[in-house]
């Protein structure tokens, strides 16, 4: 009697089989469910392709003299930037930039009649192309290039004649070619895009001092 009552307490092949074949029904749909309440955190790398039109506004300095003098016709900037990148990262563009300069202190000691000491007052405009390349990071934008245009440089020596200092050959605005190597980390977000960078100004004309502009950017990605 104690053994059939043994025997009715253990599990049969029948039980046993239909356990194996519940887990096994069960068991996908188990892990699915699990996956699918905690999905994996994934991040979308910023599109590339897209109009961008940026207002531009910054300082700069020049980085060498000019005929003896200190030049400094870059200082407060402001301006344009505006550009199409291609899906995979090629940025062709414009820019333009009017810098305010300011008011240098200038000496000139000739070998021959006094001294001279004055004012120079200058400023600048500064326009362009550019080519470049834009670059994802995470969720930023590394976008450097180069930039060839024209520098005009207004000057002002307060009366002194330009001559007397070595001037006298340049116009007034003076005129000259450059070409900007400069490179920009940018924020987009939806139609907004923000960022800071700068350009370095190489100028062709020995009248025009080569300069140095750090800048902030903001505007719109279309």
């Amino acid at each position: 009697m104690e053994t059939y009552r043994l025997s009715m307490l253990r599990p049969g092949p029948l039980l046993i089989s239909l356990g194996l074949a519940l887990a096994g029904a069960l068991g996908p749909r188990v892990a699915h469910a699990e996956s699918a309440a905690a999905p994996e955190a994934t991040h979308t790398e910023p599109a590339l392709a897209g109009l961008t039109m940026l207002a531009t506004a910054g300082y700069g300095a020049s980085t060498a003299s000019v005929r003896h003098m200190n030049l400094a016709p870059y200082g407060a900037t402001f301006g344009l930037d505006a550009g199409f990148t291609f899906r995979f990262g090629l940025h062709l563009g414009a820019y333009g930039a009017f810098s305010l300069g300011k008011t240098t202190e200038e000496k000139r000691d000739p070998l021959i009649g006094r001294t001279i000491d004055f004012e120079a007052d200058t400023s600048s405009l500064n326009a362009g192309l550019k080519v470049g390349w834009d670059v994802p990071l995470y969720f930023l934008v590394l976008r450097y290039g180069v930039g060839f245009g024209f520098t005009s440089m207004k000057w002002d020596f307060g009366g002194v004649d330009p001559g007397r200092v070595s001037y006298g050959d340049a116009q007034n605005p003076n005129l000259g070619f450059h070409f900007a190597p400069g490179a920009a980390l940018l924020w987009p977000h939806g139609k907004f895009e923000c960022g800071a960078g700068f350009d370095y100004f190489t100028q062709f004309s020995g009248t025009i001092p080569n300069g140095f502009v750090g800048k902030v950017l903001a505007g719109v990605k279309l």
